[in-house]
């Protein structure tokens, strides 16, 4: 009697113990979801945020520095013509006084490099190597060029700052990331083929249709193409832009 009276009491309390259990998971996965949400909305709105910061420093305290340093390099040009000036009655003294100061500043081993590297160095003084050479061959390639004291600032702004001119492309000149932005639209006009199967499919990406590839094909003995790899990267896909830019000028060179 007493064991058949117990029975169902055990039963009810069994059952009572799995539903709390599953509430407790459901609350859980529910806690989970939510802490997932604002995880993933924390770092975009940082990132929303970091980008608006360099936006505002790029329109600020950067342009302000690339200004200031042009103004730099355009003073530096015009000292320049006044100590190649031979016109000039008083240009043994002005080239003695930039000798001196050399050695008043521990730059002896400078007095007998080139006027543009006496100068850069005299100004821009002992900082990162690479920088001074950036600014010396900027200097000398102003010099070369001829170019006009008062353009000096709006020009280098043109060549699209030092770091561009210090790489020798003339004005005009298509950067390997330019040529492949002219090409791209043409060439997704264009389709020689269109390829589908189980290994494609586990590169496609709903976020990125519309995106440009890049591939690596192998020509068969039968004339056929073989799809060896695609690769999803935007240095690939440029560098095949690229490549596809110079074989179309090369064509309309001929």
């Amino acid at each position: 009697m007493q064991n058949t009276a117990f029975a169902p009491v055990a039963a009810s309390t069994t059952n009572a113990t799995a539903d709390q259990a599953v509430l407790a998971q459901s609350v859980q996965v529910t806690a989970m979801q939510a802490t997932s949400v604002e995880h993933n909305e924390g770092v975009r709105a940082r990132l929303k945020q970091m980008s608006n910061a360099n936006k505002a420093w790029e329109e600020s305290a950067y342009k302000t520095a690339n200004e200031g340093l042009y103004s730099l390099i355009q003073s530096c040009y015009q000292l320049y013509k006044e100590l190649t000036d031979a016109a000039d009655i008083n240009l043994k003294h002005k080239k003695q006084g930039l000798n001196d100061y050399l050695s008043m500043n521990g730059l002896d081993a400078y007095t007998s490099k080139p006027m543009p590297q006496k100068i850069i160095r005299c100004v821009f003084g002992e900082r990162d190597r690479r920088r001074i050479s950036t600014y010396n061959v900027v200097l000398r390639r102003i010099i070369a060029e001829g170019w006009a004291v008062e353009e000096v600032p709006a020009q280098i702004a043109a060549c699209g700052g030092v770091q561009e001119m210090s790489l020798g492309r003339k004005p005009g000149t298509l950067t390997a990331k330019e040529k492949a932005l002219q090409v791209k639209d043409a060439v997704q006009g264009i389709e020689l083929a269109k390829v589908q199967n189980a290994q494609t499919d586990q590169f496609v990406n709903a976020e990125k249709h519309g995106e440009t590839f890049a591939a690596v094909l192998t020509q068969n003995p039968d004339g056929s193409f073989s799809v060896n790899c695609i690769v999803d990267s935007k240095g690939a896909v440029n560098a095949a832009l690229t490549a596809y830019y110079a074989a179309e000028a090369a064509k309309k060179a001929k």
